[in-house]
């Protein structure tokens, strides 16, 4: 959809959307003879049971690709360290704008490190079971999604080089109980990275130590990140069979979801497709135009750190396929958030422009009527979860 389209409609696309998304995943019912069959749960046709079926989280996560490291403790263990520790981005940490005392996110418009970005920081919540990250999908792991914010200058404002030194000061024996040695240092500049005279003038296979050591620090961020996953919600209850998990106006929201084909685009157990689309959501005033999704191909496909390239581990598991070209269609699109958790990381939309999910159906969801609204917003409150259990919710002290 493009710009000049306005609000997407959800009636509008319900049908094709549907028909759609069963085709492609193959659990929409199948011939009218499955029609026949009452669905398990109150108030759900039995066209659109296995819809609701396939939205109930997994217990297990998903494989981390490209990271070897990602389930081992001790690197989760120093990625918990490093993802709080404010020495590696001159005064600003990971947690700076993902507070783990507002749902790993940070309940501000636009996110301020060291200066003031453009863009809504998600949660970083059950991010180990996705795909793809950032609003642009710019990164396809989630062990390279850190290095960026990490070199940003309107974020943690670092580089590489002296994150490497600052691993090797303080991090030394729990990165090397992770990732082996570290290599010699006392000759690297103090700071510096690609674009700067300290790391480009450095031999090539110096450069290579130097990534590495960031990507290794990309991997047990990662590692915590896995643990950082909240536990089943309301819903899965429900859906394993105990209504009352479910308060009656929340039953008949997920009626209301479904019949509206807001699976179309949030669907499964994460409730998006992982696509980029533009939903004609509004921007901050004064706000330039964001280019979106057209903007973030270029970004991967050029990145070392895709999983293309050499700094992802090897990983069977994923299809080595042509990085994505850019269209004109991409421009303005972004990807589709995850709903769980979401009443807990307003404000909304790539730059936070709606403030509530009051505002936000005013916006996505005219052809629904005030009480269709209202009870979409009581299904929402049953996609929130448990906070991690310890050690993993001791968030450290800010250093």
């Amino acid at each position: 959809m493009s710009k000049g389209e306005g609000p997407l409609r959800m009636r509008d696309v319900a049908k094709y959307g549907v028909l759609l998304l069963t085709a492609a995943l193959g659990y929409g019912c199948s011939s009218a003879a499955d029609d026949s069959v009452p669905c398990d749960l109150p108030h759900i046709a039995a066209e659109q049971c296995a819809e609701a079926h396939a939205m109930a989280l997994p217990a297990a996560l998903p494989a981390s690709h490209g990271n070897k490291y990602a389930d081992d403790e001790n690197s989760a263990k120093l990625g918990f360290s490093l993802f709080f520790d404010s020495n590696l981005g001159t005064g600003i940490s990971c947690a700076t704008c993902h507070s783990p005392e507002h749902a790993f996110a940070d309940r501000v418009s636009v996110s301020v490190g060291k200066g003031t970005g453009t863009r809504n920081s998600p949660t970083i919540f059950n991010a180990a079971r996705l795909r793809v990250f950032f609003w642009d999908g710019r990164a396809d792991s989630l062990w390279s999604q850190p290095l960026g914010p990490i070199e940003n200058p309107v974020e943690m404002k670092s580089t590489r080089l002296a994150l490497a030194h600052s691993i090797h000061d303080r991090y030394q024996a729990a990165y090397e109980s992770v990732f082996g040695p570290l290599p010699e240092m006392s000759a690297w500049p103090a700071a510096g990275m690609p674009g700067d005279a300290a790391f480009d003038g450095l031999p090539v296979a110096v450069q290579d130590q130097v990534n590495r050591l960031f990507v290794n620090v990309g991997k047990s961020i990662d590692a915590f990140m896995r643990k950082n996953a909240t536990s089943a919600a309301p819903l899965e209850r429900f859906l394993d069979g105990d209504s009352s998990q479910l308060v009656e106006p929340a039953q008949r929201g997920l009626r209301v979801f479904l019949e509206a084909g807001c699976q179309s685009c949030h669907s499964g157990p994460m409730l998006t497709d992982e696509g980029f689309h533009d939903v004609g959501f509004p921007s901050l005033p004064g706000a330039e135009p964001d280019p979106g999704r057209i903007a973030g191909i270029p970004i991967l496909a050029s990145s070392p750190f895709n999983l293309e390239g050499p700094y992802a581990d090897p990983d069977p598991a994923v299809l080595k396929a042509e990085l994505p070209r850019a269209s004109r269609t991409d421009a303005g699109a972004f990807r589709t958030p995850s709903l769980r958790n979401l009443t807990l990381t307003f404000p909304y939309g790539h730059d936070g422009a709606l403030p509530s999910l009051t505002d936000v159906l005013a916006v996505h969801a005219t052809a629904l009527s005030d009480d269709e609204r209202g009870d979409l917003l009581a299904f929402f409150q049953s996609l929130n979860g448990s906070y991690p259990a310890p050690p993993w919710n001791n968030w450290p002290t800010p250093q």
